[in-house]
């Protein structure tokens, strides 16, 4: 993995000026899913009865009465290192996790949970990465979930797989990738 530890003078803060909107962007790209993918997967008339969610946590009743579709999703942060810049291309997005570690985390919430996480499941529907059609089922990253001190969301780090997000995330990207990617993010494929 890029190591971004030490203060390196050669380091900037990214800023770019868009072609497509032409504004100035300056400061870490930082994109968030606000609901996990799985939640759009419920019709929206059973939402109310089958979707507990806020912003740190989802939990999605099963379909069927035995319970075994029920998922449980918390909400973490994806850190892909800028190289030469001095903050990482940060993506807000949400992990599966057991019932049993969804509960532990759930139980811990307000503590400091530094040494704590477990194994999830990242769906990957971020632009640029995302390498299935929108309507087509969605491919799924094995990651582990650093859960962290109090009040910081959990830091996931995709386990070594031949996906381009391992990848980026081991080795870093460019500081044009990282505005190729930010400029698809903002405004969508042109």
């Amino acid at each position: 993995m890029v190591r971004l530890l030490g203060i390196d003078a050669n380091r900037k803060t990214f800023s770019f000026k868009c072609g497509l909107c032409n504004s100035m962007h300056e400061g870490p790209p930082s994109f968030a899913h606000k609901r996990p993918p799985y939640y759009f997967d419920v019709p929206e008339p059973e939402r109310a009865s089958r979707v507990e969610i806020n912003d740190d946590l989802c939990r999605i009743a099963p379909v069927r009465a035995d319970g075994s579709d029920a998922i449980y999703c918390i909400r973490a942060t994806l850190d892909i290192p800028i190289i030469d810049s001095d903050a990482p291309f940060c993506w807000g997005v949400w992990v599966t996790h057991s019932e049993e570690a969804f509960r532990r985390y759930e139980a811990t919430f307000d503590l400091d949970q530094t040494d704590d996480g477990a194994f999830g499941w990242l769906a990957v529907v971020l632009p640029y990465y995302r390498r299935t059609a929108p309507g087509d089922y969605l491919e799924h990253l094995a990651c582990d979930v650093e859960w962290g001190p109090k009040g910081h969301r959990p830091k996931v780090i995709v386990r070594p797989c031949d996906h381009p997000l391992y990848r980026d995330q081991s080795e870093g990207i460019t500081w044009d990738k990282a505005v190729e990617i930010a400029r698809l993010a903002m405004h969508g494929p042109h």
